[in-house]
């Protein structure tokens, strides 16, 4: 693995091709925001964006700061034009599976399963879930592939750097599941606030959003999986044709992924 340094970092790359990369990057992700999406069970005020499950190829591609900002800039965007109350609470969710992925894919773990662990057990304090002693099944089926993801975070950290090719295909895939359960474990946390769901989407019986909590994995699972493979799909002929155009790879974080040329 070659040595890891953020786009920003390397002194042939100056502020402007940071940002004109960054702009691109946000150009690109808000064209993905038009993809059809899917409707949230119970919320017809908002769907899931299936463009959002290619925000980790950003994180591939320009850093995981570089790229988390790119997707962020695309959502804000989307969420503006027009303005959209009720995705605004949840704008920060495909950033931070971009974040994810940009870090996993160069073995810096530690943050990413800071997060997800923080927001796991923040999660447990909230009105649906508290005391998690009395609703631990509704906890435990909102989170149980979130926690899953914490699990094999080592799993895919080991098989990054291993002399098989297709352990390191397997190791990328599983770190955009990883990376998009980010995404969706910090969109439950902020559902689970009583100033979302109630406040925002008026639903005043915390009982009502338990239901919810514990519907939606029968329906979601699925799609959780099916978005990593279609991310990684579409990840993989992107960074083997970024690599194979040096003049462009090599002024971008994506060269610490020559061992997938």
């Amino acid at each position: 693995m070659t040595q890891v340094s953020e786009m920003g970092r390397d002194k042939r790359v100056g502020p402007s091709y940071i940002a004109g990369f960054a702009g691109v990057g946000a150009a690109i992700y808000y064209m993905f925001l038009f993809l059809p999406g899917v409707p949230v069970i119970g919320l017809p005020q908002i769907r899931m964006d299936i463009g959002a499950s290619l925000a980790p190829l950003l994180g591939l591609v320009l850093g995981p700061y570089i790229g988390g900002l790119a997707v962020f800039a695309g959502n804000l965007i989307k969420s503006l034009t027009p303005p959209n109350p009720y995705g605004m609470p949840f704008i920060l969710c495909a950033p931070l599976s971009a974040l994810g992925a940009g870090m996993l894919v160069v073995k810096k773990w530690k943050m990413p399963m800071a997060i997800l662990v923080a927001v796991l057990i923040a999660s447990m304090f909230t009105p649906p879930f508290y005391p998690v002693t009395s609703y631990w099944y509704v906890y435990l089926l909102a989170f149980f592939d979130k926690i899953v993801a914490v699990v094999i975070t080592p799993i895919a950290i080991k098989m990054i750097d291993s002399r098989k090719s297709s352990y390191r295909y397997i190791a990328l895939y599983l770190a955009f599941f990883i990376a998009r359960e980010m995404d969706k474990a910090f969109g439950n946390l902020v559902f689970s606030l009583p100033s979302i769901y109630s406040g925002l989407f008026g639903i005043t019986d915390v009982a009502i959003v338990r239901g919810l909590f514990t519907i939606a994995p029968l329906f979601y699972v699925v799609q959780y999986i099916l978005e990593a493979v279609i991310g990684f799909a579409i990840a993989i002929p992107t960074v083997k044709a970024l690599l194979r155009a040096p003049a462009i790879s090599e002024i971008l974080y994506i060269k610490n992924l020559k061992s997938f040329k």
